[in-house]
């Protein structure tokens, strides 16, 4: 008959799992440890600590764990003064703490939650009561991960728009680079866009702004996987979109086809029937300029093997720069390589 695995080699055998919350169990007695990971193993990734100091180095680790069930007495380092480290460190400040206490210790439940712990456990424990306080503390989580990225991207959206700026606009570019996934860049600019605010004022030229958006929104939703693109706004008239490979062209066309269409709509009958305005250029002189169009310039990120969101910008201003010297609503892909650069 086989021995079954010392209860060491059980806890060592559980691996985190990347789809899972991960929770960080600290406690000097194994058998603790190991009632707890039986209780969350089903929705839960379950790493063991057994010392106060292992808890801190392991919190401290990339990923970090969502939440921190903690023992409070531990011979090397109680759960107090692992709390109080973490607690002012910035990197780990922010993770949930809940404290493991014996029936005994519920008193101190005070001193606990002044070190800044979320809730407590009391053995012997009740899974039950285990399963219910810790999703609520990561449900919590969650909520708040969901605020701040709301908050963050209402301090960076376009006001005109409300679509993510800048700041949004590298970080989707530079997560795209590291994830090394097969995306297209595309940067949308309007053509006549100046000529059309000098004509009708400002005002008018907001509504064109809106309605760029809105269109531009619309045709990321052709492909049906809106989680897989992205829509910036980096401002004025300028646009960045991030999509799957696969249904550029059915995008591009659908941009180019329906803004042509639409574009007029924001004309007088008569500048629409001649197709084309009156309106000072930027020496002064007045000028007859054709209705807006869209120019669209696209990057492919795997083939040119872009390794920073500079290079992706770069590419991205030159691009657009060649569709603009395309007469009318254009697309420009550049299909060179990186290598064939160098």
């Amino acid at each position: 008959m086989i021995a079954p695995p010392c209860l060491g080699a059980q806890i060592a055998m559980m691996s985190p799992s990347k789809n899972k919350a991960r929770i960080l169990i600290v406690d000097d007695v194994s058998e603790n440890i190991r009632l707890l990971m039986e209780i969350l193993k089903e929705k839960y990734a379950t790493i063991p600590a057994t010392s106060g100091t292992d808890g801190l180095n392991k919190a401290r680790r990339t990923p970090q764990p969502d939440l921190i069930l903690l023992d409070i007495r531990m011979p090397d380092m109680d759960g107090y003064e692992v709390c109080r480290q973490l607690k002012k460190d910035t990197d780990t400040r922010d993770i949930p703490i809940i404290f493991i206490t014996a029936v005994s210790e519920t008193h101190d439940d005070a001193k606990a939650f002044s070190l800044g712990a979320a809730d407590y456990i009391a053995k012997p424990f009740n899974p039950a009561i285990v399963k219910a306080r810790v999703k609520n503390q990561i449900q919590l989580q969650s909520a708040i991960a969901e605020l701040k990225e709301l908050y963050k991207r209402a301090l960076d959206s376009n006001p005109i728009t409300g679509l993510p700026g800048n700041n949004s606009i590298r970080e989707a570019l530079e997560q795209a680079l590291t994830a090394k996934e097969n995306k297209f860049v595309i940067y949308a600019d309007l053509d006549n866009f100046k000529a059309y605010n000098d004509k009708y004022g400002f005002a008018r030229g907001d509504e064109i702004i809106h309605f760029t958006a809105d269109l531009l929104k619309e045709s990321l939703a052709l492909g049906g996987h809106p989680k897989e693109t992205f829509l910036g706004h980096v401002g004025g008239d300028d646009f960045v979109l991030l999509i799957p490979q696969g249904g550029t062209d059915e995008v591009v066309n659908f941009i180019i086809k329906n803004f042509d269409q639409r574009i007029v709509n924001f004309y007088s009958a008569e500048d629409a029937a001649a197709k084309s305005i009156t309106a000072t250029d930027r020496m002064g002189e007045q000028c007859t300029f054709p209705l807006m169009g869209i120019s669209l310039g696209a990057v492919n990120l795997p083939w040119s093997n872009y390794s920073h969101y500079l290079e992706v910008n770069d590419a991205c201003s030159q691009v657009k720069k060649k569709a603009k010297e395309i007469s009318g609503s254009s697309f420009f892909l550049d299909r060179r390589k990186k290598e064939e650069e160098e």
